[in-house]
């Protein structure tokens, strides 16, 4: 996508190329291509499997990835497990459809269409914007950039701990924690924001063990929800505290 910008240049198979858009410097790494696996094992390519590890190494890199899938392509096991490796390492990320122009016979849903398959086949991917590219060289960069941009701030983003406590407190009226079979609740004392880029939240539990894996979806979901964070990983840990101090509050 990138190699069709004159100013780009190509050192050891990635692309590499530096812009100034809206008074912001951007980095891009435009990868050589990763194969699919089947096409890398029959040419025995030491040449392309370098490449998938470049690319690889590229995401650790990075900042923000734009997953660009073409769209009258399918989405593959490869794809896939790129998005696994993009949610994985705590990037930002959007799922960039490319030559969208040349979907024959668009109508109004054929986007919502599009975007609920991308949704279900690439599921650690749900919280990534989909930007919808044409195949002309070039022309779609710049809307890629200002939503690679948007994301990174969302991803840099920290909420105040008063607000986090007020979405937890929320999220907790609306759909308490399960009993136990012996009649065990958790209780959630409160939250706070532990680090940025990606966004984790620490919650500080009466017992980690009454908050089944169902009920930390729905946590995270309620603080995407009402908090945005749209295009980036969040993390929530879950930490047992057996008392509070007169210092702590609880939701």
């Amino acid at each position: 996508m990138l190699g069709s910008l004159s100013q780009s240049e190509t050192c050891e198979e990635l692309t590499r190329l530096y812009l100034f858009i809206f008074w912001q410097k951007f980095r891009l790494i435009d990868t050589a291509g990763i194969r699919r696996r089947a096409s890398v094992a029959s040419s025995g390519s030491t040449t392309e499997a370098l490449s998938v590890n470049r690319a690889f190494r590229a995401i650790r890199r990075s900042d923000v990835v734009a997953l660009v899938i073409e769209a009258m392509a399918c989405i593959t096991e490869q794809d896939w497990r790129i998005a696994e490796r993009i949610e994985r390492e705590g990037k930002g990320c959007l799922v960039v459809v490319n030559k969208w122009d040349t979907i024959p016979n668009k109508n109004n849903q054929t986007a919502t269409y599009y975007e609920q398959d991308v949704r279900v086949k690439l599921r650690s991917l749900a919280w990534a914007p989909i930007v919808y590219s044409t195949a002309i060289a070039g022309h779609s960069v710049e809307k890629i950039l200002v939503a690679a941009s948007i994301v990174e701030k969302e991803r840099s983003r920290r909420l105040s701990t008063s607000i986090i406590n007020q979405v937890v407190r929320e999220a907790v009226a609306f759909k308490a924690p399960p009993r136990t079979r012996g009649g065990k609740r958790g209780r959630v004392f409160y939250c706070t924001q532990a680090a940025i880029r990606p966004p984790t939240f620490v919650f500080f539990v009466n017992d980690t063990k009454l908050f089944p894996e169902t009920y930390r979806r729905y946590m995270e979901k309620q603080l995407r929800s009402d908090a945005g964070f749209s295009g980036t990983p969040i993390r929530l840990l879950w930490r047992s505290r057996k008392k509070l101090t007169k210092d702590d509050g609880q939701c």
